[in-house]
């Protein structure tokens, strides 16, 4: 029985649905100019240059002007705009944060490839004003809801373009990448940070019942073997 066991991790682990769900390292933003900003997730650094109107660093700390530096941006009500997806189990963390509010042309460099990163934004136009970010990358829409400001819509299209009327949201980026490029559109101001998803050690729901069909059926097997 326990050579039978051994056999069915395995199988599990070549199996393709045996994906493991995932929380998310945010970035650390350590640095910022308003125009070059700096920080690392996941032990990868990270880059954003673009036209900024204040940074919520590490510790608390405040570049520029126009919010405050002890209040967290990234609240949730519900629905949960940051959590409500299989792929995000936590919200960014409080006083970490890169705000525009001009029009900008924005690049973000990975100091090494990093595979589906996550973008978790924060008042993304107003219900009467629409901003637009048009991105470089195609990307999924994870969830929208309830956050700091309110609870706005949506649209996209082309597959990289989002418009936002007052968006808290997470969208997923496609690829293996070193870099995301964006323009986006003026308005009061609108915020976002970068996350990499970490695999955790629990198997989603559905990769327990991939395991659960392989043991089944190693059993059966083991019960015709002729002796």
């Amino acid at each position: 029985m326990r050579k039978l066991i051994v056999v069915a991790v395995l199988t599990l682990a070549l199996l393709p649905g045996a994906a493991r769900s995932g929380i998310i390292d945010w970035a650390d933003w350590a640095a910022s100019d308003l125009s070059i900003s700096t920080g690392s997730a996941a032990g990868v650094a990270l880059t954003f240059r673009g036209t900024l109107q204040f940074a919520q660093l590490a510790n608390g700390v405040m570049v520029g002007s126009g919010a405050s530096s002890t209040t967290d941006y990234w609240i949730e009500n519900a629905p949960a705009p940051y959590t409500a997806s299989a792929v995000v189990d936590n919200r960014p963390p409080g006083f970490e944060l890169l705000a525009f509010n001009a029009a900008s042309t924005n690049t973000l460099l990975f100091g090494s490839p990093v595979t589906n990163p996550v973008m978790a934004i924060v008042s993304m136009g107003q219900l009467g004003l629409g901003v637009s970010y048009d991105f470089d990358t195609p990307f999924t829409v994870l969830s929208e809801g309830f956050g700091f400001w309110g609870d706005g819509t949506f649209s996209t299209a082309a597959g990289d373009i989002l418009t936002g009327n007052e968006l808290h949201a997470v969208i997923q980026f496609s690829g293996t990448l070193t870099s995301i490029s964006w323009a986006s559109t003026q308005e009061f101001w609108h915020g976002f940070t970068i996350g990499l998803v970490r695999e955790s050690s629990a198997p989603e729901p559905g990769a327990l019942a991939l395991f659960g069909i392989a043991l089944a059926g190693l059993a059966a097997a083991r019960r015709r073997k002729p002796r």
